[in-house]
């Protein structure tokens, strides 16, 4: 147990660590109990696609529709997508042989945080969007899906005027944060989420900084 603390720590960070292990314990204990922490990254709009011209060929990258069929295929309920789709956000569906082998959503003014009470605004206006689910079956990881919707973004967003793509990872998620940090991305603040039933405090570097909400 002391060792796969360490290993931990060296992963995460002491404090990072710390809130993880006691996040585990109280979803073992099944207590109403949750802590969730993030790091928010700024990611710049590359300029240039991130693959040569005859790199990824193979894989098609198309903006989804609520009603595409390929959206079942997706690790993702009707709820999730109606909540979603709700806000306005844009899909990218990434295909191989037929089937859809990942996915990237984007909002263009807010974003409503489904993990814990929280509304993001982005800033500056019309010049950030907001990127989220990132994701590629596991078979496909490895290849040049995750490039390919990353280029397909970033040519519809530099359209748009967009500079930066802005986004939530959890601190307890090294391998999100590394994946985006090879992109460019680079961290610009944190928030500590805890939650004790319907009670939510927030702690952040950013405003409003010390929050308490109850609904």
């Amino acid at each position: 147990m002391i060792g796969k603390f360490k290993n931990l720590c060296a992963e995460l960070g002491p404090g990072n660590a710390v809130l993880w292990a006691a996040n585990r314990l109280f979803e073992t204990l099944g207590a109403p109990c949750r802590i969730i922490r993030y790091y928010f990254v700024a990611q710049p709009v590359a300029e240039e696609a991130l693959l040569p011209p005859r790199r990824g060929r193979s894989i098609d990258v198309r903006r989804l529709s609520p009603d595409d069929s390929a959206l079942r295929d997706l690790p993702l309920t009707d709820d999730v997508l109606r909540y979603r789709f709700d806000q306005d956000a844009v899909c990218f569906g990434a295909f191989q042989n037929g089937a859809i082998v990942g996915c990237l959503w984007l909002c263009l003014d807010s974003y409503d945080e489904d993990e814990v009470r929280c509304t993001y605004a982005l800033l500056p206006e019309r010049q950030a969007a907001w990127d989220f689910d990132v994701y590629v079956v596991p078979e496909a990881r490895g290849g040049f899906a995750f490039l390919r919707l990353w280029d397909e973004a970033y040519a519809f967003l530099r359209e748009l005027g967009v500079h930066w793509s802005l986004s939530r990872i959890s601190a307890f998620n090294p391998g999100s944060l590394g994946a985006h940090g090879n992109l460019g991305a680079r961290r610009i603040s944190s928030a500590l989420f805890v939650r004790i039933g319907r009670l939510q405090l927030l702690l952040s570097s950013l405003s409003p900084y010390l929050y308490l909400s109850v609904s």
